[in-house]
């Protein structure tokens, strides 16, 4: 099964700039486990930035996946995006 997860430029930071990545799974956290399994502390950087509220929101097909986004469920040629909180001044 091969899931598009589209990625932030803060997460691009964390995976040597990449756009997007390629992963299996059959909720968005057993993906987000399947790349964090390459790429450490993938799990550890949502989880921080959600505990933080910086994640405006996780989308599975440009559909939010609120409210128990890490159980959503998701299937072949789905694409998961999770996007953060952008700031500045």
């Amino acid at each position: 099964m091969s899931i598009r997860v589209n990625l932030t430029p803060y997460f691009r930071d964390i995976v040597e700039r990449k756009e997007t990545l390629e992963a299996n799974g059959h909720t968005v956290g057993e993906v987000i486990d399947d790349i964090d399994r390459d790429i450490r502390d993938l799990r550890k950087n949502v989880s921080i930035i959600r505990a933080n509220q910086w994640i405006s929101g996780i989308y599975v097909n440009q559909e939010t996946a609120f409210p128990d986004e890490l159980n959503r469920k998701v299937k072949d040629n789905d694409e998961v995006t999770i996007l953060t909180v952008i700031g500045g001044g």
